[in-house]
């Protein structure tokens, strides 16, 4: 359960999200939701991985353990799958101090956009031990301090597929990886049209500095698709803009080796 205490004076509450459609809790249902709402076909590699791969531990390969912290894929689209989904419509008010506001442990919800401060007190709720055993069991999904927004959630979605797509399907033939990816960046440039904030630009690490030039790039172009087509292409064709930071310092040592 999340939490807020307004301490200010007419202090916006959290905005708290309603999300269109059937929950997608795991990469079947991801590949469904794209299957139907996508203009694009989804590439067959996609597919696979979403098939097949949605169990399968990630801390298991040097090229997926960043990413061990979800568990599965499926775990981690269980928890943060409804971000995918489009909103149906918004709740918020405006809250006078003393003002608590409870709200579920999984709903979608974000700070709302004002110009004056805002004070509140913020605090998670986690069910104990011993409660009753769906929420437990939602609580194992979901460990109350990891925050994604749907764009970081996509940014680190590619870099995780992108890794299992070089190292598992690389003796395939090479265009199907690169529309693998390319369908993967242009669900990003959607997502970025959708919400051309800066501000969750902070959330990403200041070593995946050239991640951050790239994405700053779309959005200063999100207007003009020409450009916004060579930025596709240029991420698609790089080893490092959407990779993990491990997964780049390993190919980087494997270049000087050579």
């Amino acid at each position: 359960v999340q939490i807020c205490l307004y301490m200010s004076c007419d202090c916006p509450s959290t905005v708290v999200y309603e999300m269109e459609g059937d929950p997608i809790t795991n990469g079947k249902l991801l590949l469904e939701h794209w299957i139907n709402h996508e203009d694009r076909v989804v590439p067959i590699l996609i597919r696979r991985i979403l098939k097949e791969r949605g169990d399968v531990n990630l801390k298991g390969k040097w090229y997926t353990k960043f990413f061990a912290f979800w568990g599965t894929i499926n775990s981690q689209l269980n928890c943060f799958g409804k971000l995918y989904q489009p909103v149906a419509f918004q709740h918020s008010l405006q809250t006078d101090p003393g003002t608590t506001l409870l709200a579920g442990g999984n709903e979608v919800h974000a700070g709302p956009p004002t110009v004056g401060p805002r004070m509140f007190a913020f605090a998670i709720g986690i069910p104990k031990e011993g409660d009753d055993d769906d929420d437990r069991e939602e609580h194992d999904d979901n460990d109350g301090e990891v925050q994604y927004s749907p764009v970081l959630l996509h940014i680190d979605f590619c870099a995780l597929l992108f890794s299992i797509l070089d190292n598992e399907y690389s003796k395939g033939p090479e265009e199907m990886v690169r529309e693998a990816k390319c369908f993967l960046l242009n669900i990003l440039i959607a997502l970025l049209k959708d919400y051309p904030m800066r501000e969750y630009l902070l959330q990403i690490s200041e070593d995946r500095s050239d991640l951050l030039k790239w994405l700053d790039n779309v959005l200063t172009s999100l207007d003009h698709d020409g450009i916004v087509c060579k930025l596709v292409n240029q991420a698609a064709d790089s080893k490092e803009l959407f990779y993990s930071p491990d997964v780049v310092k390993r190919l980087s040592k494997r270049k000087k080796k050579r």
